[in-house]
């Protein structure tokens, strides 16, 4: 099965994937890291668009969003070269030298693996900029932290009603409920104030 919308995706799988960035829990049947990332950015914008998404959460993942890119552009470059040391493969020097842009001489051999060594260096410099950019998300508080089953529990109560397995709650249904026990809370603390000003 793969989780294509907000509708279906079980909110603790999408909560994981958010703090993880394991988007291969996207899908059991779909592999292709490029089709699962495109899919994962999809869900995520939705999960943005959503009314409560502020602009430092927008901001975080547009920052995550390039540190990803940045970090699987370093691994394609890493990895293409150190194929390339062994063996030469047509498809890996164009990749190189005309999607990333390097210069990869193959007339002679020397300058071939000191080039290879070049786009390596150069590589770096995307660890250096995924360094940076890591530095601008938010800390992570390390104060009390509640579990997503926490947050069910506590809504089951306010709500007072069982919601249902909290594995399979689904993303837009836990927004529902989020929503009402939003709803609930502010009609218990206008009742409050009323109940102070008639007291």
């Amino acid at each position: 099965m793969t989780y294509d919308s907000l509708d279906i995706i079980p909110y603790k799988t999408f909560f994981k994937i958010a703090e993880s960035g394991n988007i291969q829990l996207l899908s059991d049947t779909e592999k292709d890291p490029e089709v699962l990332a495109a899919l994962w950015e999809s869900l995520y914008q939705q999960h943005l668009d959503k009314d409560g998404s502020s602009a430092q959460e927008k901001k975080t993942f547009r920052i995550s969003k390039e540190i990803s890119s940045l970090e699987a552009t370093y691994k394609i470059v890493i990895m293409s070269c150190d194929a390339l040391r062994f063996d030469f493969n047509e498809e890996l020097f164009k990749l190189l030298t005309i999607q990333y842009g390097y210069t990869l001489r193959i007339e002679d051999e020397e300058v071939y693996f000191q080039d290879l060594e070049q786009i390596e260096r150069e590589a770096s410099a995307l660890k250096v900029k995924i360094n940076v950019l890591s530095k601008l998300l938010p800390k992570v508080d390390q104060g009390q932290e509640y579990s997503i089953d926490d947050v069910m529990a506590s809504y089951c109560s306010i709500l007072e009603f069982q919601i249902g397995d909290f594995n399979s709650i689904t993303y837009t249904a836990f927004f529902s409920y989020e929503k009402q026990v939003h709803a609930k809370v502010e009609s218990i603390r206008q009742q409050n104030i009323k109940n102070k000003k008639n007291g």
